[in-house]
């Protein structure tokens, strides 16, 4: 088994960056194999919505993506990670969730869908300096779980949580070192990544 993990912190060494490595080390705990993905390395454009991937199944810009786009093809689990940046994810990541839109397809019966066949599994990590009690940052991403579940397993509704992908969420970040600092949540991150391998 295989898995990526996308980072969309622009610091290497942060608490996002830290929290993803204890996830995949977790996954590796499992027998996967595991990749990093650092998109503040990337040059990746906004996506332009000229819909040529509805006609050729390919998105039409050629940049950095296209790298990404192979490393989803070839992986099982695909983890999202960023910090919270005014109650969404970091400029870094959002245009490479754009441009997931070129696995959206609408069926017969004007149903969206996916083409992404067979379907894997997608997760959202969120390190953020709000407490995690704080019901309106946690509702912020449901949205966002509820695409990335039809981008990766083929089905959405947002009012049904098992319709969502799981969502790892590290509240109370106060510094750098916040993650480094609490064993506990290096332990919940560790087990994340363990669970999302066991699950498959």
């Amino acid at each position: 088994m295989k898995v990526v993990g996308i980072l969309g912190s622009p610091r290497p060494d942060g608490n996002t960056a830290t929290l993803l490595c204890h996830v995949l080390e977790g996954a590796a705990a499992q027998g996967a194999t595991t990749t990093t993905i650092a998109a503040y390395r990337l040059a990746v454009r906004a996506c332009t919505n000229c819909d040529a991937c509805k006609r050729t199944g390919k998105c039409a810009i050629n940049d950095d993506m296209q790298e990404i786009y192979q490393r989803i093809s070839e992986s099982d689990v695909v983890i999202f990670a960023s910090p919270n940046y005014m109650g969404g994810i970091s400029g870094h990541l959002k245009p490479v969730i754009d441009r997931l839109y070129r696995y959206f397809t609408v069926t017969g019966t004007g149903e969206l869908a996916t083409t992404i066949f067979p379907s894997k599994k997608a997760a959202l990590l969120i390190t953020q300096n709000s407490p995690g009690d704080n019901r309106y940052y946690v509702e912020a991403f449901t949205p966002l779980r509820g695409i990335l579940h039809l981008v990766f397993q083929g089905s959405f509704d947002p009012v049904h949580e098992s319709l969502l992908v799981p969502l790892l969420l590290a509240p109370a970040m106060q510094g750098k070192n916040s993650v480094t600092e609490n064993p506990k949540l290096l332990q919940e991150a560790y087990a994340f990544g363990a669970g999302l391998v066991r699950e498959k």
